[in-house]
């Protein structure tokens, strides 16, 4: 077989379509499959990855749930990605997560606690150095919606 099918391979697979169907418009069975998918990558990352690779997997499950408004679930999976992220995660990660539970607080309509977890992944973010982190997560927190 060309390319083994290996956790590592699966979950980075999952991840990659789970994160096409997040920027398209998508039907309700794509909707579902959103889901499916974000959890597939979660199920390999618990398997095979680290504890980055499992926080970044439930960033991506919050980030489907609120992109769906469910914002109690999106909440619960940032959380998760948050207390699972290592001590010593770059900034740019750190600031990341952050972004990812602002825009829980915003599917969930907290604004008080969207405003306060964009600001502080704000302030990460000025600690990140490579240029090109810093400008994606920028860009991620930048299109984070007010609170429903």
């Amino acid at each position: 077989m060309a390319s083994e099918l290996t956790h590592r391979a699966l979950a980075s697979a999952a991840f990659n379509r789970s994160w096409e169907l997040l920027e398209a418009q998508r039907s309700p069975e794509e909707d579902l499959e959103m889901l499916e998918v974000a959890f597939s990558s979660r199920h390999h990352w618990r398997a095979e990855g680290g504890l980055q690779q499992v926080a970044v997997a439930d960033w991506m499950v919050s980030r489907c749930f609120a992109a769906l408004g469910e914002g109690p679930l999106a909440v619960r999976f940032a959380d998760s990605a948050r207390s699972l992220a290592p001590s010593d995660a770059p900034a740019w990660l750190r600031a990341s997560l952050l972004e990812g539970l602002a825009r829980a607080y915003a599917a969930d309509g907290d604004g008080a606690r969207r405003d306060a977890a964009a600001a502080e992944a704000a302030v990460l973010l000025e600690e990140e150095t490579d240029p090109e982190d810093r400008a994606l997560i920028a860009e991620q927190l930048a299109s984070v919606p007010p609170a429903a």
